[in-house]
């Protein structure tokens, strides 16, 4: 993250923040009994996770802003950034609908099959494009998954859409892949055994959680996430711990990857509000210039600190 601004790093936290308290815990609340005490602290954690999403859509803003300037060279990727931006300012007076929401949802795949093109034209290594292809392509089926229904509806032609629920579960189905290739590309190369032991605290939990109680952890899991657990439950397993395993050896490595991967776990799934669009976007473009020859070329920063390369 050193190549990045430092508001990068407190978008990571503010989004973090926001996916815990507002769509996690404070959610997983409803089914607690409430005694006076549990109340008040219900109320505070409603308070910091609103602080919390509030700060996120202003940083995500702030974050889409400067990479649209740094990615200039590119003349399309900023405009769509911009024209997006533009979208998420006015939806705050008019509510998005009809032809609004189709063009808004066409941007969002613009700009993730640019990023994608570049990632996979320019990004060295088979390992890298395979790996860095797969949340690309849950983002943009996700996108085709909210694109349907809002052309349907712009067009006023009866529901429901054919194909809606497959594009949704082929890309939860990436979703669930993309940390266990980008483990492949990034985690494995660490030969310390703590992130395994550390990652595997967040794995017992939603097992213990899932076996007790499956329906109301799915429940929690589309609240928290947009994931359905339709698929295995051992593969969400998997994928959440190779998640903290990725996560922990690329920071250590000072990789941007590890810092993509919490935005795109805080951006969630088909997300429904602006910011955690912009997440998503935010962690694909920073796993493009991940790479020791970036597809968007960065200026020159004070004092940088060289990122390792993902195949050291």
């Amino acid at each position: 993250m050193s190549r990045f601004p430092l508001f990068f790093r407190w978008l990571t936290i503010a989004a973090l923040a926001d996916w815990l308290i507002t769509r996690t815990i404070t959610r997983t609340a409803i089914f607690m009994p409430k005694p006076p005490q549990v109340v008040a602290a219900y109320q505070a954690l409603t308070l910091i996770g609103q602080l919390a999403f509030t700060l996120t859509g202003l940083l995500a803003l702030a974050a889409v802003f400067w990479i649209a300037w740094q990615s200039r060279r590119s003349v399309v990727l900023p405009f769509v950034l911009l024209s997006l931006a533009v979208f998420s300012i006015a939806s705050v007076f008019v509510a998005p609908g009809g032809w609004l929401a189709v063009g808004y949802q066409l941007l969002v795949m613009v700009a993730v099959g640019i990023v994608g093109k570049h990632m996979w034209q320019e990004t060295g290594g088979l390992k890298n494009k395979i790996a860095w292809s797969a949340p690309a392509l849950a983002l943009m089926l996700g996108g085709l998954y909210q694109l349907l229904p809002a052309l349907y509806t712009a067009l006023r032609w009866p529901g429901p859409p054919p194909l809606t629920e497959t594009l949704f579960n082929l890309g939860e189905l990436f979703v669930v892949l993309t940390p266990i290739v980008l483990w492949w590309a990034v985690g494995r190369a660490s030969r310390v055994i703590s992130p395994y032991k550390w990652a595997a605290i967040p794995v017992l939990a939603f097992v213990v959680a899932y076996l007790a109680n499956p329906a109301m952890t799915a429940i929690i899991a589309i609240w928290s996430t947009g994931l359905t657990l339709y698929l295995p439950w051992p593969l969400y397993a998997v994928s959440l711990w190779l998640a903290g395993v990725t996560v922990i050896a690329a920071l250590r490595q000072g990789n941007p990857t590890g810092w993509a991967m919490l935005l795109l776990i805080a951006g969630g799934y088909t997300p429904q509000l602006s910011a955690q669009v912009f997440l998503g976007l935010i962690a694909l473009w920073s796993f493009a210039v991940s790479d020791p020859q970036p597809a968007f070329p960065l200026r020159q920063l004070r004092l940088p600190i060289p990122v390792a390369p993902l195949n050291s």
